[in-house]
């Protein structure tokens, strides 16, 4: 004989309340730790890109150039970076300020990743 309980059909109530919250959660933390990532290799790339230019045999163009390949090679060739490089001179000393902007909007209209790094250019004392 079968019985009806209360708790009958209760297993699909149950699962909707806890599939959609923890479906938030992991979805949460993915985007968290991607965008993580994503800031630490755009650093990593700007710093490395600024200390390339400012190598004595190179300039700001192919500090730029690796500073894009670093990103892509890291995030993937669709993620476009922004790369803008100046030249800064204090009495002889020279050095080159990188800053770059990331092509990912989490926000509509924004570009919130953004690094800055600067090298003193070597040169022959």
């Amino acid at each position: 004989m079968w019985s009806v309980s209360k708790a009958d059909g209760s297993a699909v109530s149950d699962f909707v309340l806890v599939a959609f919250p923890m479906l938030a959660i992991f979805v949460a933390t993915t985007s968290l730790a991607f965008g993580s990532y994503a800031q630490l290799v755009l650093l990593d790339s700007t710093i490395e890109g600024a200390r390339y230019a400012a190598l004595a045999d190179q300039d700001i163009f192919s500090g730029i150039a690796r500073t894009k390949n670093l990103v892509a090679a890291g995030l993937g060739p669709a993620i476009s970076v922004d790369v803008k490089g100046t030249v800064l001179r204090i009495g002889t000393l020279e050095s080159i300020r990188f800053e770059s902007t990331l092509g990912i909007n989490l926000i509509p209209g924004t570009r919130i990743f953004t690094a800055s790094s600067v090298a003193t250019r070597e040169g022959e004392y």
